[in-house]
């Protein structure tokens, strides 16, 4: 009973494990499969691991400067859109300015205009008044007479 338990296997006076000449072999073929499967498998996956961490931190670097560079370039299109909209905005205030000054300019003009035709229309209204007054009185004697002569129906004198 105590050689089938572990316990009995250390108990007992033989050792678990035999060292004879195939224990050597065995350690032969593992360092010759060794060698062969790290030449031939564990040298080339770990320089492709290499070659994948330094491509993918030169990318990561590439990437970084090419980011840093957007940046800067994206600050500077801005620097300048915040340049052309400030003149932009002056140049609108100026045409702004321009165009209500032309505007108070034109209206003025066209007061002082409309000011002239309204004298000179006033002005040829009184003449006109003045000529239409003065012929009606010059006709008043004869619209007087006819008027009597209508009136009492025999000739006035």
């Amino acid at each position: 009973m105590l050689s089938i338990t572990p316990m009995g296997v250390l108990l007992s006076s033989g050792s678990p494990i035999d060292l004879d000449g195939s224990f050597f072999v065995q350690l032969g073929i593992f360092f010759v499969a060794f060698l062969i499967l790290r030449a031939l498998v564990f040298k080339p996956v770990m320089e492709l691991f290499d070659a994948r961490v330094a491509a993918m931190s030169g990318s990561k670097e590439l990437a970084d400067k090419m980011s840093s560079e957007a940046d800067a370039t994206r600050e500077s299109f801005e620097t300048q859109l915040r340049s052309v909209r400030q003149k932009a905005n002056e140049e609108r205030d100026k045409k702004r300015a321009d165009a209500q000054h032309l505007a108070r300019e034109l209206t003025s003009k066209a007061r002082q205009q409309h000011t002239t035709q309204l004298s000179a229309a006033k002005a040829r209204l009184d003449m006109e008044a003045r000529d239409a007054r003065s012929k009606a009185e010059a006709e008043v004697p004869e619209l007087a007479r006819q008027i009597g002569e209508k009136l009492l129906g025999r000739s006035v004198s």
